[in-house]
């Protein structure tokens, strides 16, 4: 996909957006009580909403595979586009068997993830080709805030809202990140981002093959500092607050040897202080799939190194 196709891909994601169906919200028969969110990959970064709303969120494979449910969990809840990924599946399964309240997020009403829970929170899908793909995580991201309480009616409406603010940004923003790969890649956030920053992670991976990670602001000053002068680019996504603290952690990275690539959301997208902070966090997310996507280009790295990486999944579905 050429920088050309994108722009119609991103074109499509917003006409699914405003043609999209909101989330309704499912009606819960027991209290949310203390809830963790469960699941992998995309869907895992989806599940860190849940932060902003008092709950927490872990990979799926942390209960299937230690045979061990999180300490005062009052409701497990599996997330899923597909509904098929196994370790979530089996997590819902465990969880149910052992009486505390389930529910499943997913587009799939008839997956194996529906069948393994109480209640289902059913999410629309957006009908897009994506080179990197977003479209999942946009919706699932609702799905988990719904499921929270909150009222994302107006959801798909703002976050193509902010996305079409960001459109322009795109190439610029990837220009700052250099014409070669660097040897690996930070993401910081505050925890307004840290959602989008976890997801950004993800798609440089997919899209470059770089190793990347999110790092909680502060601890850039603490760790990221240490690793000096060398081809490590640095990326921070300020939303609403401390930008006095990017800033300073900025140039202190910078001054240590990094390249350090600002993004001021208040700035990019004017849109992203009028709408919710969740819209706002989903809306960086996916900006940051398509700019990962560009940098990927640029880089001459091909997304999920061009058919080299076996992209059957087995190894994630369900087995059994």
């Amino acid at each position: 996909m050429s920088g050309i196709e994108t722009k119609q891909s991103l074109a499509d994601l917003l006409e699914a957006l405003d043609r999209v169906e909101s989330v309704t919200p499912l009606e819960q028969s027991a209290p949310l009580g203390n809830a963790v969110f469960v699941g992998s990959g995309d869907s895992l970064a989806s599940g860190l909403v849940a932060h902003n709303f008092g709950h927490r969120s872990m990979s799926s494979g942390d209960i299937t595979w230690t045979d061990q449910l999180p300490a005062r969990a009052d409701t497990i809840v599996g997330i899923s586009h597909s509904g098929t990924s196994g370790a979530t599946v089996k997590a819902l399964r465990k969880a149910r068997d052992q009486g505390l309240n389930t529910i499943a997020i997913t587009s799939n009403p008839d997956s194996p993830i529906a069948a393994a829970a109480e209640a289902v929170q059913i999410v629309p899908t957006l009908p897009v080709s994506e080179a990197v793909p977003s479209a999942g995580h946009i919706m699932l991201a609702l799905g988990v805030a719904a499921v929270c309480g909150a009222d994302v009616s107006n959801g798909p409406g703002e976050v193509a809202k902010v996305l079409r603010e960001l459109e322009s940004a795109i190439p610029a923003v990837t220009a700052r990140f250099g014409d070669t790969a660097p040897a690996g890649i930070s993401v910081l956030t505050l925890p307004d981002l840290r959602s989008a920053g976890d997801f950004w992670t993800l798609k440089l991976i997919e899209a470059a093959g770089v190793v990347a990670r999110v790092v909680p602001l502060e601890e850039s000053g603490h760790v990221d500092y240490f690793i000096g002068p060398q081809e490590q680019l640095t990326i921070q996504l300020l939303g609403g607050v401390g930008k006095a603290r990017h800033e300073r952690l900025e140039v202190a990275l910078a001054a240590n040897g990094q390249n350090v690539v600002l993004i001021d959301f208040s700035s990019l997208a004017p849109s992203s202080g009028a709408v919710s902070s969740i819209s706002r966090d989903i809306a960086a997310a996916s900006f940051g799939a398509f700019v990962a996507y560009h940098a990927a280009l640029a880089w001459g790295r091909p997304p999920f190194r061009g058919g080299a990486v076996n992209m059957d999944a087995s190894h994630i579905k369900l087995s059994e």
